[in-house]
């Protein structure tokens, strides 16, 4: 009926009065055919759509309204109407008159490809069934999970390329997926289940963590942060990646015609082009976050089945619908509603409908091997599709390599954060490893909101994230049987400003102890790796009276307290290894025993500049890693003065402290370590050459001042005088089977004492032995058992329980 009136308009245009009379009684005729087919067609009824849709039933879909069209068509193209037109149109509205369209030459098959759950995967059945049996297809069209599916295929990909594409692990979670349907109404971030959590590490606290920003009319909002990052949007935005890059590592050029069913704002269908932005935008994956106008998830207003625009003489359908027949329908209400009233109108498509009856293995290989099935039964019901063969091995283009290397491109961010941003990028990394472990880094820090990835054609890596700042609240608490139980609190603030900063304030107290520790962290100076940290601490700690009175009289330190202040100059080498200049600049006053000591109180006043490398083959770090290896080296200078009666000072020494540790885990529940420490201090003395620092004339002050060995975790809570020298060598060994909460543990030590301490009680080979069992969910840490120091002469006391040294304490900290 178009064509036809496009032809009277021409007519009318061009004033030929015979063209006009014609084309207005073909328009005639047209009408009152329609209102007898209105008038004369019965409706569907369930069973009739069931036939047309199952598989398994013969096709009997009528092409009525294809022969109208032909007709019209021709009318059409006809051009200028001669001068016996208006005979002609008579005959036409004879009634018994008998009109033949002309049938077409060829009939080209077009391959139309759906989405649904499991979708790509019936369709790669599909695809290995049409090149099995070689039944020629001229052109793809394709929307959602076929879009993807399809264009891979029609650029000349072969069916086991495209389930290498589909098995790699950045995607396969995501292939055949709808996240549309089990996201919708959640953000981006998804978020704990309470406003305030436990903590996932550091001190065991509840804390609450919350970003604010301004809206368009000035307004600021405080936005609800999880404490744990959702790996969702980031998962995501690396599989879009890598949907883009299979497709963008492809020809340019489709080797067969394909077209993309594509939506519009007002859920209409309508064909594009098969570009690789509308192709992947047609995944229901993503949510449009970017633009404060769209919030739909990508794909959510396209059409669930590809179907024909017309039934036309000259095209052969094959439709492919992923659905099963008998199948429940998944997903919400909204998404069943759909897929209900888009398989209504499969009752009246025209071809061949390739659709399974029921499938009950939601396995992989189910799919294919059903989707191959589908089309083997109909290929032997339907002629049309054995009419003539495709050999589609013969020329196929080699399987195209992955992209190399990514170059990104921070156009779109803010001036503020450009540099901050581009730190985190590792120029060394190649293919998606560059994008992966950016992600994985630059959502450490809170303070950045979102991370989404787009590729562009010549594979610039468009990078978009937004930062906020970010604010944490914690309250909570620690402590041992040692230091007491102690209150925490804290609260800190992280920006993004041409640098990050975080500026914390932490404090606890526990009668006796207390303490407030201000810090300030600015990172990614000049857009590399380069860092300051500057902190304060206020301390004054105070054993128990049952731990204090446990002490030799002649090393007892009543309290400690401090006034240190701390600063680091840092540079990041890479994710693994570290390099700092640290500076203490320090006023710690001691207690004293006054039965034993004059003077109560005694003042010093350490300084010391050190340098210090750190490298951690993992993430894990610790006594509790359970893989990978580490090394901490420190050099540096120390200075002491104090006043005891009268102000003295100690002679600048020299001090150098090695550790190195490696863990092996031969099953994820068994770990293995081993390690080896050191450290020496000397100073250069006229006459004698280098020797141990001064003594201080004074054993708290003598322990308090001397190189302290981590043998196990529980030795260095407070001053061991057997693990306490001034040139020191040690060998440690520790093995634990351990649960995701529960674990068993034992650690042992060798530590010989180069300098023989005149503080230690044992000789100069000592051994340490720590059984224990630890607890840990997040940040609650209870680490409880015995502790045991011999030496050689006292071995075989290891084995007299009652010798221990009983410990619990609760949470990880450090003064």
């Amino acid at each position: 009926m178009r064509l036809t009136l496009r032809a009277w308009l021409n007519a009318f245009c061009s004033l030929n009065g015979a063209a006009f009379i014609a084309a207005f009684l073909s328009l005639s005729f047209w009408g009152g055919a329609e209102a007898f087919a209105q008038e004369g067609v019965l409706p569907f009824d369930e069973t009739q759509e069931m036939a047309l849709t199952d598989s398994s039933s013969v096709d009997s879909v009528s092409r009525g309204s294809a022969v109208m069209d032909s007709v019209a068509t021709d009318s059409a193209l006809a051009g200028p109407v001669s001068s016996d037109s208006v005979s002609s149109a008579s005959i036409v509205n004879d009634s018994s008159a008998v009109v033949t369209p002309a049938l077409p030459k060829t009939v080209k098959n077009v391959l139309y490809l759906g989405g649904g759950d499991h979708s790509p995967w019936y369709h790669l059945g599909v695809l290995y069934a049409i090149e099995e049996f070689g039944i020629p297809v001229d052109s793809v069209v394709a929307t959602s999970w076929g879009a993807w599916v399809g264009a891979l295929w029609a650029k000349g990909v072969s069916p086991d390329e495209i389930q290498r594409i589909m098995l790699d692990s950045t995607i396969a979670p995501y292939v055949g997926r709808n996240l549309t349907a089990e996201t919708a109404g959640l953000s981006q971030e998804g978020g704990d289940a309470f406003e305030w959590a436990l903590s996932e590490d550091g001190i065991p606290s509840l804390r609450k963590r919350f970003s604010v920003s301004r809206t368009d009319d000035g307004h600021l909002v405080q936005n609800r942060k999880p404490l744990v990052r959702d790996s969702v949007p980031s998962g995501r935005a690396l599989a879009k990646l890598r949907f883009q890059e299979s497709l963008y590592r492809q020809p340019i050029q489709y080797a067969r015609p394909f077209s993309l069913v594509g939506c519009d704002e007002n859920a209409t269908a309508e064909f594009r082009s098969g570009s690789v932005d509308e192709i992947i935008k047609s995944l229901p994956l993503w949510w449009n976050d970017g633009d404060v106008s769209v919030k739909r998830a990508s794909g959510e207003l396209c059409p669930f089945y590809a179907l024909p625009a017309e039934d036309r003489l000259d095209e052969l359908s094959i439709i492919v619908v992923a659905d099963p027949l008998r199948n429940p329908p998944v997903g919400d209400v909204r998404n069943r509603l759909l897929r209900k009233m888009e398989s209504a109108q499969l009752s009246n498509q025209p071809g061949v409908i390739i659709r399974s009856h029921a499938i009950s293995d939601t396995s992989r290989n189910a799919w294919i091997q059903a989707g191959f099935s589908a089309v083997e039964q109909r290929r032997t019901s339907h002629p049309a599709l054995s009419s003539r063969k495709v050999d589609y091995g013969n020329g196929r283009r080699p399987a195209a390599k992955s992209w190399f290397r990514f170059s990104p491109s921070l156009d779109s961010l803010r001036s503020s954060i450009h540099a901050a941003v581009r730190s985190y990028w590792n120029e060394a990394d190649t293919g998606l490893a560059g994008p992966r472990d950016f992600a994985g880094a630059i959502l450490k820090n809170p303070a950045y909101d979102s991370l989404d990835f787009f590729m562009g054609a010549t594979g610039d890596l468009f990078v978009e994230t937004v930062s906020h700042p970010t604010f944490d609240l914690a309250v909570g608490g620690f402590g041992s049987n040692v230091v007491g139980p102690q209150a925490y609190a804290e609260g800190s603030v992280r920006y993004v400003d041409h640098v990050e900063l975080q500026l914390t304030l932490a404090g606890f107290w526990g009668g006796n102890s207390y303490g407030v520790m201000p810090r300030l962290d600015i990172s990614k100076l000049l857009g590399l790796g380069w860092g300051v940290s500057l902190d304060f601490a206020f301390l004054r700690l105070q054993p128990l009276r049952s731990y204090y009175n446990s002490l030799p009289w002649n090393l007892k330190v009543g309290h400690e307290e401090r006034m240190d202040l701390n600063l680091s100059m840092y540079y990041e080498i890479d994710s693994r290894q570290k390099i700092a200049a640290e500076f203490l600049f320090g006023s710690r006053t001691y207690e004293l025993d006054t039965l034993h000591y004059r003077n109560g109180e005694v003042v010093t006043y350490p300084v010391s500049p050190m340098l210090h490398y750190s490298y951690e083959s993992s993430g894990e770090s610790g006594w509790f890693a359970e893989d990978g290896a580490g090394v901490d080296v420190m050099a540096g200078m120390e200075s002491i003065g104090y006043r005891f009666d009268i102000m003295d000072l100690v002679p600048i020494y020299w001090k150098i402290l090695v550790d190195g540790r490696l863990v092996y885990s031969p099953h994820p529940n068994v770990s293995l370590g081993i390690g080896v420490a050191g450290g020496i201090e000397r100073y250069h003395e006229d006459g004698f050459g280098y020797v141990s620092p001064k003594s201080f004339e004074c054993g708290p002050l003598d322990l308090a001042y001397r190189l302290h060995a981590q043998a196990t975790p529980w030795s260095t809570e407070w001053y061991n005088r057997e693990l306490s020298s001034h040139e020191y060598g040690m060998l440690r060994a520790n093995g634990g089977v351990h649960g995701k909460h529960l674990g068993a543990w034992i650690f042992a030590a060798y530590y010989h004492d180069f300098e023989d301490s005149p503080l230690a009680e044992l000789d100069v080979d000592k051994f340490v032995v720590e059984p224990a069992v630890r607890f840990v969910y997040k940040s609650m840490v209870l680490y409880m058992g015995l502790n045991r120091i011999v030496d050689k002469d006292s071995f075989k006391e290891l084995r007299n329980l009652s010798d221990y040294s009983y410990f619990i304490r609760v949470g990880n900290y450090s003064f």
